[in-house]
């Protein structure tokens, strides 16, 4: 149930950072920081329980919580001057968690990580300092991309296992991409934060004022 809930609210929130993000931009950013918190959460959750502590559920609940609201209320409170902050650890955090696959090759996993999180944050601080100084076009872009990012993480999987099940993956993959290639989960999820975020940004330009 708690599942459905978390879905269910991402869904909402990155809809309105999706759509409304550049009218709402102080709403969207206590949001960003309240996903940046979450994906904290669930990422220290994982490392330390790897590492032997056990976590019970309301525990796992307490810790998401405390994450997903503190900094979601302090990336609102502050506003512009955590703009940069917020948008650097967003963006580090979901540069590892969807591309960390480019540094597979690297064999030590400390090493690893450490490469994919700095790249991520040195891409993020360029994002951030672009927004903070930014037009409109550009905020509206930013949040579309986190509003469409964060509805994608919601509807992949519900696609994945439901419409694009094992008898339909190959007909799809020789009818649209052609017979050389397949249908994967990365590749429904990266139409689904490309069709939002476009969406979502022609949306913005047009019901969105100077």
């Amino acid at each position: 149930m708690s599942d459905i809930v978390i879905a269910v609210i991402a869904v909402i929130a990155g809809s309105l950072m999706c759509f409304e993000g550049y009218k709402l931009f102080r709403l969207s950013l206590g949001i960003a920081g309240g996903a940046a918190g979450f994906i904290i959460a669930r990422f220290l959750i994982n490392f330390t329980g790897e590492m032997g502590l056990v976590w019970n559920e309301t525990g796992k609940l307490v810790a998401i919580a405390v994450f997903t609201i503190g900094l979601g209320i302090l990336a609102f409170t502050l506003y512009l001057k955590a703009l940069i902050a917020i948008t650097t650890i967003v963006c580090a955090l979901w540069f590892y968690d969807d591309f960390n696959f480019l540094f597979e090759r690297v064999s030590n996993s400390a090493l690893r990580i450490i490469i994919t999180f700095g790249s991520g944050l040195v891409a993020g601080f360029l994002i951030g300092v672009i927004v903070y100084y930014a037009q409109k076009w550009t905020i509206s872009l930013f949040t579309a991309f986190v509003g469409a990012r964060m509805i994608s993480g919601v509807l992949s999987p519900i696609l994945w296992t439901g419409i694009f099940s094992e008898e339909y993956v190959g007909i799809i993959g020789q009818r649209v991409l052609g017979t050389d290639v397949g249908v994967n989960y990365s590749l429904v999820r990266l139409l689904l934060v490309v069709a939002f975020c476009t969406a979502g940004f022609v949306i913005q330009l047009k019901t969105s004022k100077k």
